[in-house]
């Protein structure tokens, strides 16, 4: 089954269409070319159009913000479901074929996400064993139906999920489009099905490119360097504290989260005097200019919330994600409680 939404996106101003199929049917959908002064070969998307503000499941069981992990990267998303016998798998091998013509730096800036559109039988660990047959770095996401819907309602994507008492090799119906977006989160690209390996490296080459360029108005990139990182061990069960110091050689740039497999969630703290005493609060970004900002003891530091295996001795790795730099990896040592 194929359900044109041509008329909405003309009313958007959004050349091409998004389709919806049911698995198992044929489905080649036209995509109207781009304009000749168009860079791309896939169809632009408006800019005002943003990655779905939602927090799903990730395949290791812990939920994850999908615009908050996205900042600082190119993000392809797409909708589908693992029993899908022919949309998903061969969008699957296209985006992973399109990741292995990537250069190394263009592949840590790159990241595909893939939202099950039947989170009944997609549970995590489901998901991971299907992507990890494409691509071990890709995303797989579920979660609550609702939230799903949502989530594809906000991307411009259809989905039907399936009747609450479906049984057996049931299909669905999901969009067969991969919807891409920029490293600010807002909408770039879109590729049709079948669009091919060649032709998503190509153009994911152009708009990491595109991104990197100095535009008017805009002071350059950023050069980011991490030192000092550090991370203590626990003094309690369900948290402890992480410090470094980022040096900026560049353009002025955001830190836009952090995140650690050694925890289950990373957060970002300042303490501050307020009423005569010093009280912590959680910030959600830190403008990163030119020249040093330091996490210490006192000031900006890291929450390693639910840590985990965290030993002196050892380090921890952190991935801390930038709006213009992209993501950077540290490895942070452990140091003693009371240091």
């Amino acid at each position: 089954m194929r359900t044109s939404v041509r008329s909405l996106l003309a009313g958007l101003g959004l050349v091409g269409a998004l389709a919806a199929t049911a698995c198992g049917g044929q489905q080649r959908p036209a995509v109207e070319a781009a304009a000749p002064a168009s860079p791309y070969k896939a169809t632009r998307l408006p800019a005002s159009y943003k990655i779905p503000q939602v927090t799903l499941t990730g395949t290791d069981g812990k939920p994850h913000a999908l615009a908050e992990r996205a900042r600082g990267k190119v993000t392809l998303l797409f909708f589908g479901f693992t029993h899908c016998p022919d949309i998903c798998p061969t969008t699957m091998a296209d985006a992973a074929g399109a990741m292995s013509l990537l250069s190394p730096r263009e592949r840590a800036r790159t990241q595909v996400v893939f939202v099950t559109a039947d989170p009944r039988r997609d549970r995590p660990e489901v998901l991971k064993d299907f992507l990890g047959r494409f691509d071990t770095s890709f995303v797989g996401l579920t979660g609550p139906t609702k939230d799903i819907q949502k989530a594809a309602a906000d991307a411009k994507v259809s989905i039907t999920p399936p009747p609450a008492d479906a049984r057996g090799n049931y299909q669905v119906s999901h969009g067969s489009n991969v919807m891409v977006y920029g490293p600010d989160g807002s909408g770039k690209l879109m590729f049709p099905y079948q669009f091919g390996s060649a032709d998503m490296a190509r153009d994911l080459r152009t708009l990491l490119a595109r991104e990197d360029a100095a535009g008017p108005g805009d002071p350059g990139k950023a050069e980011i360097a991490v030192s000092d990182a550090r991370v203590r061990v626990p003094s309690a069960p369900d948290v402890t504290a992480g410090y470094l110091t980022l040096t900026n050689d560049g353009a002025p740039d955001t830190l836009t989260g952090v995140s650690s497999p050694a925890a289950g969630s990373v957060e970002m703290h300042r303490m501050e005097m307020g009423h005569g005493s010093m009280r912590m609060e959680q910030v959600k970004t830190v403008p990163v200019p030119r020249g040093t900002v330091r996490f210490e003891k006192g000031g900006l530091h890291l929450m390693l919330m639910k840590p985990e295996g965290i030993r002196e001795g050892r380090t921890v790795p952190l991935v801390l994600r930038f709006a213009r730099a992209g993501e950077i990896r540290v490895e942070a040592t452990v140091v003693p409680a009371g240091s």
